[in-house]
């Protein structure tokens, strides 16, 4: 039997980054001066969205900000507010941005160096950072959170003495600065100084004799001391403060386990999963420790869990195969050494497993083949570390992506039924515009309306009985009130009485409820009537779309439940639809939302690059069309080009489609290492 490879977690103690949120809010607003130029109106603008970052609201601040912004745009206060209310959002791009805008009106603005160098940071560009954070303590050498960020960035450079002595001279300027002892403790500890850690820790205990994460480091101090006992004393006593710090039991579960006190161990990562049920190092240490008590088929299931959340890593493969050899499970195994060698072709180890596979199931060929591409492996490794340039391998870089247990891929993977999706989270593109009734009780839900001259003239001439606008979302009209208007609009039809508008009117609504067959009868008959009429050929035409979108959801939802695993090959004839938003253009060449449709249209036929090429004339008609950003920003995330994807999900945002920033986060942010 093959021995299994044993990657038992051993968390790394936390960084604390110090930013302005909450009570550090309270500390650094008292010194950002509004200036003399800002009338009281401003002022209280400025107060309300300094309120909603301190209430965690970043989406309701930005919006805030951005009106300070259009009606005074050379104050520099509201650029560097909405830029941490981006930094708390996770958007360090469009942060930088902000702070960048807030020193070029104010060269001496110390907070908006400051924070720029913490968003630097986020985005790994560390010499960016230092640079940010050397002219704040030019500005202002007094501020102890300046010295702890660049002490932070310096550790994450390698340069644990000079972050020690930044943490000192914070320490020195605010002797209560806690989290700076913690961290200070850390780099000790990377620089051999266990003494001096463990003194850091207790000093951090005598300021909060309640925090979890001191008891929890002096714990980690002690664990990497191999003094056990004590080391379960501390975290027993954080989590006593902290029952659901998953860090401190994933940590007691390690230390437990070096006792071999098993069953502890193994209470301990169940406890993580209970807090955490998507905690995927839980999972693959407690299917470790099972394998190792023999309990197998709990193992598998497991490695199963962390397989689900991402199903590229090798080594799960490979140490489920060699569960499965032991239960005698031989195809299963052989399924998951292929598995493995199919993500990695040069792992030696699934070659040789797969081959001692082989020889269970008496395929004696197989076996003899995968033994000599092992051979063959080891063999161009050794030609390679000699110096040999034709001897290609894969690369050891790309075997630890491979095993990494939380990697991810950052691109979204397929471009199905109008959706950018990957394996767990699928992520709309904003849908295609439509006219549609613009009544009270939809101003009153605040959707997203655009008014451009067509419609305005339109309600205008109309007096605005009916008022239309142009939007993609629905609409939500009572039933009741929807109902009659109907039935009011069918009556003037049949009275021959202002039919033209009648039949647009119903059409909309019939459009925005989903009865698509009836909203097309009542467009077509808007176009026999007046083959030229804007708002009927573009509403047409998203009908149709929305049409096909939900019959090819009934398909797919049909075959997941008569258990067919094959995906439905998209083939939707959308030439009716771009025939309808060109006649559009032809009539109209600068109506923009006739160009965005068309942009949808290319990016549900899986015309990437076409789709692009129109968001972006959208924009260059009308710069303010946040779902033209939107669709824009999920596509660049295809093409892997995440900069630009930052760039413009963070403008929608602004914008106010806020569900950009939780993509932002998710693809955008650079991950943790």
């Amino acid at each position: 039997m093959m021995k299994m490879r044993t990657f038992l977690l051993s968390l790394s103690p936390k960084i604390y980054v110090y930013r302005m949120k909450k009570f550090g809010v309270i500390i650094f607003f008292c010194l950002a001066t509004l200036g003399v130029s800002a009338q009281w109106n401003t002022a209280n603008m400025l107060r309300v969205g300094k309120s909603a970052i301190m209430f965690d609201d970043y989406v309701s601040a930005i919006e805030n900000f951005n009106n300070i912004i259009r009606i005074k745009p050379f104050l520099s206060e509201p650029y560097f507010f909405r830029g941490l209310a981006k930094l708390n959002l996770d958007d360090f791009e469009g942060a930088i941005r902000d702070y960048t805008q807030a020193i070029e009106l104010n060269p001496n603005y110390f907070h908006a160096y400051m924070y720029r160098g913490i968003a630097y940071h986020n985005m790994k560009q560390y010499e960016e950072a230092m640079h940010d954070y050397n002219t704040a303590i030019a500005i202002n050498p007094g501020e102890a959170y300046v010295y702890a960020n660049r002490a932070i960035t310096e550790a994450d450079m390698g340069d644990y003495k000079a972050a020690e002595k930044d943490y000192s001279k914070a320490l020195i300027i605010d002797k209560n600065l806690l989290p700076a002892y913690l961290n200070r403790a850390i780099m000790r500890e990377k620089l051999g100084d266990q003494e001096g850690a463990i003194a850091d820790c207790n000093m951090a205990i005598k300021l909060n004799m309640f925090s979890d994460d001191a008891y929890g480091l002096r714990g980690y101090l002690r664990f990497q001391a191999k003094e056990y006992h004590d080391a379960i004393e501390d975290y027993n006593k954080a989590l006593k403060i902290n029952p659901e710090n998953k860090r401190i039991l994933m940590s007691r579960a390690i230390t437990w386990y070096e006792m071999k006190k098993y069953p502890e161990a193994l209470e301990d990562y169940t406890a993580v999963l209970k807090v955490d049920s998507t905690y995927a190092y839980a999972y693959y240490n407690r299917a470790l420790l099972r394998s190792e008590i023999g309990d197998v088929n709990n193992a598998i299931q497991d490695f199963d869990q962390v397989l689900e959340m991402n199903p590229d890593n090798i080594l799960i493969y490979f140490n489920r195969g060699l569960l499965k050899m032991e239960i005698k499970d031989y195809e299963g195994a052989y399924n998951d050494f292929s598995q493995s060698i199919s993500i990695y072709p040069d792992f030696v180890k699934a070659y040789l497993a797969r081959a001692a596979t082989s020889m269970d199931m008496r395929d004696y060929d197989a076996a003899e083949k995968d033994r000599y591409k092992a051979e063959e492996i080891m063999d161009r490794y050794r030609r390679m570390k000699d110096g040999d340039q034709n001897a290609l391998v894969d690369t050891t870089e790309n075997f630890k992506r491979l095993i990494d247990i939380n990697s991810r891929d950052d691109r979204m993977k397929d471009v199905i039924n109008g959706r950018l999706q990957d394996r767990n989270v699928i992520i709309e593109l904003q849908d295609m515009f439509i006219v549609q009734y613009l009544s009270l009780d939809t101003l009153r839900k605040g959707k997203v309306q655009y008014f451009d001259k067509r419609i305005m003239k339109f309600n205008q001439e109309h007096n605005y009985n009916p008022a239309l606008t142009v939007s993609n979302k629905k609409f939500n009209y009572p039933r009741e009130f929807e109902d009659n208007y109907i039935e009011s609009l069918s009556s003037d039809i049949r009275k021959n009485k202002n039919v033209t508008d009648a039949l647009l009117l119903r059409g909309s609504l019939y459009l925005n409820r989903g009865d698509y067959t009836k909203a097309i009868e009542d467009f077509r008959a808007v176009l026999e009537r007046d083959p030229n009429h804007l708002f009927a050929l573009m509403n047409l035409a998203s009908a149709r779309s929305r049409m096909y979108d939900y019959i090819e959801s009934i398909e797919e939802k049909t075959s997941r439940v008569v258990g067919e695993e094959k995906k439905v090959e998209r083939n939707v004839d959308y030439s009716l639809v771009l025939e309808g938003n060109n006649k559009c253009l032809e009539i109209d060449p600068e109506f923009v939302f006739a160009m965005f449709n068309i942009a949808n249209v290319y990016a549900k036929s899986g015309e990437i690059q076409k789709a692009i090429d129109m968001y972006t004339k959208v924009l260059e008609v009308d710069k303010d069309i946040a779902e033209a950003y939107f669709n824009r920003g999920l596509l660049y995330i295809y093409q892997g080009n995440r900069s630009a994807a930052n760039v413009d999900l963070s403008k929608a945002g602004e914008l106010g489609l806020t569900d950009s920033y939780s993509i932002i986060k998710r693809y955008c942010s650079v991950e943790e290492e």
